[in-house]
């Protein structure tokens, strides 16, 4: 009698079909367990024996893993920042003029630059003055920067707007006006223009 048979005598057929079942999820699984180790081997030739789930540091035997925080990022210097301020500022055209004022129901010069710069993560001082000692000086004004004026209401620097390009600025200019476009080097605000300066970033 052979083998099979003895075995097939043996277990009866119940017991045959439950082994053959077996038999074949044991060979399911373990065909599995072989594709898997062959895929991670390839991924981890492919990427040069760093996987997805690795880190530099977990590379590294006895290497300690350290969560570092993103730095913030700095608004971006380019043209494109330029632009972006200049349109801020244009979004103010219009609002009426309040000494001290800080709000959209009325603002003055020096709070229009710091709302402005404020929204693009600049953080400036309150008044004119303080504005300017806290920027650099610079020979020609590129669109966004600071333009300053003196003696105007007080002595000293006491005036600020944001240069548009064109020797022109925008403003919010005195009681009784608006914010609004005007020029820089000409007229009353040339005859007290007193330099311009671009904000660190």
């Amino acid at each position: 009698m052979s083998l099979i048979a003895r075995v097939v005598l043996a277990l009866g057929v119940d017991g045959l079909a439950r082994w053959v079942v077996g038999a074949l999820v044991t060979f399911i699984c373990v065909s599995l367990l072989v594709a898997l180790i062959v895929i991670q081997t390839v991924a981890t030739l492919l990427t040069g024996g760093q996987t997805d789930a690795e880190s530099p540091a977990e590379a590294t035997p006895g290497a300690t893993a350290i969560q570092v925080p993103a730095p913030a990022l700095p608004p971006p210097v380019d043209a494109d920042f330029g632009s972006r301020v200049i349109q801020l500022t244009q979004a103010w055209l219009g609002v009426p003029y309040v000494f001290g004022g800080c709000a959209r129901a009325g603002v003055d010069c020096s709070c229009l630059v710091q709302n402005v710069y404020a929204a693009v993560v600049i953080h400036l001082p309150r008044v004119a003055v303080d504005q300017f000692n806290a920027t650099s000086p610079i020979s020609e004004p590129q669109p966004g920067d600071l333009v300053f004026f003196a003696n105007t209401y007080e002595p000293g620097i006491s005036h600020v707007g944001i240069y548009i390009g064109n020797g022109l600025q925008i403003n919010a200019p005195t009681t009784g006006q608006v914010v609004s476009v005007a020029p820089v080097f000409t007229g009353y605000w040339g005859a007290h223009y007193a330099g311009a300066h671009k904000v660190g970033r």
